[in-house]
């Protein structure tokens, strides 16, 4: 007996040292994976400003309406109870409709409009307690829906509860004090709340474009090349890329100053997006290196609008009396392609017309277009 145990003992311990490294391997994924999701999550909630307040408004909220209807189940308030978990359904599949759909305007609006009717809803039923969630849905209203339709709906709630509150009994001291006091606070939000969406807008801004000329940055040409190979996939459009890259620009650098190559940069940025058309997009891909996203187009018309830069960086673009050319690399949206290969091949076709005597144009896959 004492063998058979010994014998057990011995057998169960080795099966835990030999599935000890796989569970651990296995744990280790998991947090990895965890983490990757955590990271996501906050990368969104941080590059997307109205969609984090309104997660930071719908579960909080539902919580803590969550906990008073626990409490209300508890009193045997069934009624209220009812109106509380009606409250957590809606702020929570709201939240959930603005995570899934983006649409983080229109989930706004309507996120107010329940909340409005909430509060009356709870003014009516339980009366003075409802007065302390209108200051909640105020700041709520300023900071989720445009001000076009923030400033009727909070003047509408301050009427419809003063009514309320006068029908349960209130005083008219204490109504006007509810009043003057919501008008304070819609004053503080409504000005706290342009001012953090302009200042969302001007970071959202400075992360998408290049500070010194204007052009979209990497992250950008990223994002817009995704959009319109999905585009292209779904045969909906065509699209283009035209990598421009200036030619002889270190020379430029050395012989009159970086400060002068930053202007010869921002002129070239300005006359490309001057010369394009208004649905093409410019980024800046790295150093003397241009990226133009072209809508719209085929292989005709791709190759006229590389024409097009390329004469008018010729005509006028100039340093010290010296012109500037550019070389440039043309490649078609394929549906087979993925951004990164479509992205490569219009670098590959530059490249080409770097070594093949600057000023030119190569279109990926087809022969060079003619050197003028």
């Amino acid at each position: 007996m004492r063998l058979s145990r010994f014998a057990f003992q011995s057998h169960y311990g080795y099966l835990v040292s030999a599935f000890y490294p796989l569970t651990g391997y296995c744990n280790r994924m998991m947090l990895k994976k965890l983490g990757n999701q955590y990271g996501n999550i906050r990368k969104r909630l941080s590059d997307d400003f109205r969609l984090s307040i309104i997660m930071m408004f719908c579960i909080p909220a539902a919580l803590a309406i969550g906990g008073f209807g626990v409490y209300r189940y508890l009193q045997g308030d069934w009624l209220m109870t009812l109106v509380d978990t009606l409250l957590v359904v809606l702020l929570l599949s709201i939240s959930g409709f603005a995570w899934i759909t983006g649409n983080t305007v229109l989930t706004g609006i309507v996120l107010v409009v329940f909340t409005g009717i909430g509060v009356l809803s709870v003014l009516y039923l339980a009366g003075l307690v409802g007065l302390f969630w209108a200051y909640v849905d105020t700041i709520a209203t300023f900071f989720l829906s445009p001000p076009a339709f923030a400033i009727p709906k909070v003047l509408f709630m301050v009427g419809a509860s003063v009514a309320l509150g006068s029908a349960s009994g209130l005083g008219p001291l204490a109504l006007i004090s509810f009043a003057t006091t919501v008008f304070v606070v819609s004053i503080f939000a409504f000005s706290f709340a342009r001012r953090s969406r302009a200042q969302a807008r001007l970071l959202e801004e400075q992360a998408i474009r290049d500070p010194l000329t204007g052009a979209g940055n990497r992250r950008a040409l990223e994002e817009e090349l995704c959009i319109a190979i999905a585009r292209v996939q779904r045969r909906e459009s065509g699209a283009g890329l035209l990598m421009l890259d200036l030619d002889h620009f270190k020379e430029i650098n050395d012989r009159y100053g970086h400060a002068n190559g930053d202007e010869v940069l921002q002129r070239f940025a300005e006359l490309v997006r001057t010369h394009s058309r208004h649905e093409d997009r410019l980024f800046r891909f790295g150093g003397e290196e241009f990226v133009l996203l072209l809508n719209n187009v085929r292989d005709e018309s791709m190759i006229l609008a590389a024409r097009h830069i390329q004469q008018t960086i010729r005509d006028q673009l100039s340093t010290h009396g010296q012109p500037v050319t550019c070389s440039i690399g043309a490649a078609l949206a394929d549906p087979q392609d993925d951004w990164e290969s479509w992205l490569h091949r219009a670098d590959n076709a530059v490249y080409q017309a770097k070594t093949s005597g600057r000023d030119t144009i190569i279109v990926a896959d087809h022969l060079p277009a003619e050197r003028r």
